[in-house]
């Protein structure tokens, strides 16, 4: 099937005229019914300047909306007859499906490896969908070629290869290959992919892949299934099945990459991903977006343009510019006050490095925001951040135990060579997080075994001396954690939730960060606990009917340890014993309510779902369904209209004499569209019954978990073991102002993702300390982006006529162990922050260090208005 005529001057012309357009509509009705802000227009023009003759890196700071501009693209190359790769984290497939089609673009969902590649050939689809070579946009996983393809693993993985390869010989009209016909039978959908390959390249001579399947079919033996198995990554094969799975994939125009600053390394899955597997065409250009193109060293731009496609010799051309403005940083900083020579240079430096990189790289950053504009005129140049109110865990506050404990790790670095104990090593890293204390604990008891040391008299008698004294400073230190429930009273999780109470107080939400997944669970465990506890003495409805885990079993961190500890805590004028019956019996009498929704649920839905939204209203028939199926009338809470009841009331704040249809029928289909099989309605054809009953069986196995429980959730954890489903889900109810989670504990990994948690927060914490600025920004970015909560609050401030002193800030608190290793990694941060932001901000000398001195503050001015500036509203 022919495309036509592709050109980037086509698209060039129509990210204008949309530009243009959106102009109009500010001009017309304002600024708030543009779809478009100023600076989003404003990279629209800048990417038409570049697009043409090569890739941007479009690197706006986090929140700024560089996903809006990335779907604006994308919607010009679609509309000029190209085809587009958008290639994401596995976290956000649901958030770029969402973009995309407020975007009006519709796109397959998420191809996340070969079991989604070869799914679209099974038979029940193969009528209906076009093959991938043919979908003018796909989205894939940033992880899509990370298969785990050993001696072990399933035929149907290894087929792919043989069975092109034996097509393509018959193709170009050579017999089966020998062994084909003996080799077994082949899996359908394996089949029908091939079929539709070698049918698509065949058709073209000039296709690239057609050259290279003659070379490889000739030149090597055909590698039977059964026999050559070894799809191992770095293998022949292991190339070969990435260049042929590209091939049914297609050649792309743009390459849309998110995030593009993760996994920079060239074995990487997403390089291999770029490097071998998807494959653009002969004028192919890349997009990548992300916040942070550098991290800790000015090395790394050479990796972002190395992922932006450029070629060796242009990338050489960049880095000495890169390198001295690098260098001219490092000098300044040392010498600005004193030194106009290290002036000039800086500014000589940073001019250079503005017209050499500007042809590549896009950047708005906050300074632009409206929102953040305002509030620096109110505050006479205040950060609309608030960085500055730790959460500190004093030593001198602490029980007995805790301040030898701080003394005796400190004491260690004394008395061990750290390289030669690792237990002692382990100790002062991990002792202000409470990570790995319990194995620590195990090593410390442990009797002490020979000195591993040569035997040489003396020598060796001073080493057992040192020896002793270190087992003598972990088994002090150790007396801090005798306590089995130890990570309840560890003294970081304590002031952390003091923080997280305080905002609860002030009606916030509260996002935090961390590593550690055993201190995060603790986290969450103690403050359900707490929580649960302050309403039932205040006799507010909890969501909770039974306690997990009596205190005999053998989670030492059990949820039912946590209530024993929570209660000892507050002083609870509850009887502990009494807890349970007060949970059921108020749980039972607030299900009387839950009755009254159900009861009217399905006819609020039936009259409030439009006509026109397929999915909705198959499911909504599904649920009537149910609702008459009296086989399931003894299933109690997990019967599906007693799930969607609870879900709906979870997300519009459990209120259910004031929940108006509206509501409901809106938490309805935003519970589809999270838990469902996303978009699934933008076939033309009408879902039918096996497909239906697919999608409703798979909504219910997501929502099961999260809604049949009988427990409350006023903190909940996202990690690296929660489901895709349900971290929409949590994205989902967190982003509502009213409804659980109020407290959302994330593993940095997974949290910073690029989610969006700023509609209903304003509040980070960063419980353990990271090395990277890099990280820490991406982290803030969750609930600092556009049309975030703090920018509500902001214009609801502004409208009263609050003082600057008043007006809300994103707040964000660091936990910080004061005399531990902590102290120091948040110290090493704040350093490496300085350097993020002279590279990206043009903040090359911190204001702190000119406060007081109005030369010096001159100075400083004069440097900013120097520093290199690549906004495309600054053109």
């Amino acid at each position: 099937m022919k495309r036509i005529a592709f050109s980037w001057a086509a698209v060039a012309a129509s990210l204008r005229e949309r530009a243009m357009q959106q102009q109009q509509v500010a001009d017309d009705a304002g600024e708030a019914a543009a779809h478009l802000n100023p600076g989003q227009r404003a990279s629209l023009h800048a990417l038409a300047d570049r697009i043409g003759e090569h890739g941007v890196v479009l690197a706006d700071e986090v929140g700024m909306g560089k996903t809006r501009i990335a779907v604006e693209l994308i919607r010009a190359v679609k509309d000029a007859g190209g085809r587009v790769a958008v290639i994401a984290p596995p976290g956000l497939g649901y958030q770029w499906q969402a973009e995309l089609k407020l975007g009006g673009v519709t796109t397959p969902a998420m191809l996340r490896g070969l079991h989604g590649y070869f799914e679209a050939r099974s038979a029940e689809e193969v009528l209906d969908k076009k093959p991938w070579f043919q979908e003018p946009i796909l989205v894939l996983s940033h992880t899509f070629a990370n298969w785990r393809m050993g001696e072990n693993a399933t035929r149907w993985r290894r087929e792919l290869v043989p069975e092109v390869f034996a097509r393509w010989r018959k193709e170009a009209g050579f017999k089966y290959p020998n062994g084909y016909h003996l080799s077994g039978s082949y899996d359908e959908r394996v089949k029908r992919a091939a079929a539709s390959i070698v049918a698509r390249i065949s058709e073209d001579a000039a296709h690239p892949a057609y050259t290279w399947l003659t070379d490889v079919t000739t030149g090597h033996f055909w590698p039977n299934p059964d026999t050559h198995t070894n799809y191992r990554r770095g293998t022949p094969h292991r190339s070969w099945l990435e260049q042929v799975v590209g091939f049914g994939l297609g050649s792309f125009d743009l390459l849309v990459i998110d995030e593009a600053h993760k996994s920079r390394g060239t074995d990487s899955g997403l390089s291999r991903l770029l490097g071998n597997l998807v494959q653009g065409t002969q004028h192919s250009r890349r997009l990548c977006m992300t916040a942070t193109p550098v991290e800790l060293d000015a090395e790394q731009w050479r990796q972002t343009f190395e992922r932006l496609g450029l070629d060796e010799k242009v990338r050489d051309q960049l880095q000495p510019v890169i390198n001295d403005f690098a260098q001219a940083i490092r000098h300044l900083r040392a010498h600005w006050r004193s030194s106009d020579t290290a002036r000039q240079q800086y500014q000589a430096a940073a001019s250079a490095f503005q017209s050499t990189l500007s042809p590549y790289l896009l950047r708005r950053d906050k300074r632009e925001d409206a929102d953040v504009s305002r509030f620096a005129q109110e505050t006479q140049g205040e950060s609309y951040r608030n960085t500055q109110k730790p959460v500190i865990v004093d030593v001198r506050t602490l029980k007995l135990p805790w301040r030898q404990a701080v003394c005796a790790t400190e004491a260690l670095s004394v008395a061990s060579r750290l390289d030669e104990n690792s237990t002692a090593k382990r100790l002062r890293l991990t002792l202000a997080n409470g990570h790995g204390i319990a194995d620590l604990l195990a090593q410390i008891n442990e009797p002490a075994g020979p000195s591993a040391l040569p035997n040489d008299g003396q020598s060796s008698a001073v080493d057992d001396k040192r020896q002793q004294r270190v087992q003598w400073w972990l088994k002090t230190a150790a007396q801090a954690f005798q306590n089995p429930h130890h990570l309840f009273e560890h003294p970081a999780i304590l002031a952390t939730i003091t923080a997280i109470e305080a905002a609860h107080e002030q009606e916030e939400k509260v996002l935090v960060f961390g590593r550690f997944t055993a201190p995060m669970r603790a986290l969450v465990r103690l403050l359900n606990a707490r929580e649960m506890l302050r309403s039932l003495e205040a006799g507010r409805y909890w969501p909770q009917s039974v306690i997990h885990a009596r205190a005999d079993e053998s989670d030492d961190h059990s949820e039912w340890v946590a209530v024993e500890i929570a209660h000892r805590q507050l002083n609870c004028r509850l009887k502990l014993s009494s807890i349970p019956e007060l949970l059921a019996n108020q749980y039972s009498t607030h299900s009387t309510r839950r009755e009254q929704l159900r009861r009217r649920l399905l006819g609020w839905l039936d009259a409030g779902l439009p006509e026109h939204e397929q999915v909705s209203r198959a499911m909504f028939k599904r649920l009537q369904e149910a609702e008459l199926n009296k086989d399931l009338v003894g299933t109690a809470e997990k019967h599906p209209v007693a799930l969607f009841t609870r879900a709906i009331l979870d997300f519009t704040g459990g209120d259910v004499e004031h929940l108006t249809p509206e509501q409901a029928c809106t938490a309805f289909c935003q519970l589809l569209s999270a838990a469902g099989d996303q978009h699934t309605d933008d076939n033309p054809h009408t879902p039918d019954t096996g497909e239906i009953a697919l999608q409703w069986e798979l909504l219910l196995a997501r929502l099961q978990p999260e809604f049949a429980h009988q427990e409350g959730g006023f903190a909940r954890l996202m990690y690296g073991g929660t489901e895709q489903s349900t971290r929409r889900l949590l994205q989902l109810a967190f982003n509502r102002p009213n409804s659980f989670p109020r407290v959302l504990v994330a593993q940095s990994t997974v949290g910073r993702e690029g989610l969006n948690l700023h509609l209903a927060c304003k509040t980070v914490i960063l419980m353990h300390p990271e090395w990277n600025p890099g990280v820490v920004e991406q982290q803030i970015g969750r609930v600092d982006r556009v049309g975030s909560h703090w920018s509500r609050r902001l214009g609801e401030a502004l409208e009263r006529g609050s003082p600057a002193s008043e007006l809300p800030r994103i707040d964000v608190h660091p936990v910080i162990f004061r005399g531990t290793y902590d102290e120091h990694n948040w110290k090493v941060l704040l350093e490496r922050w300085d350097d993020l932001r002279a590279q990206l901000h043009g903040e090359v000398i911190p204001a702190r260090e000119a406060e007081g001195d109005l030369a010096y503050q001159k100075v400083l001015e004069k440097l900013q208005a120097s520093a290199p500036s690549f906004s495309p509203s600054r053109r």
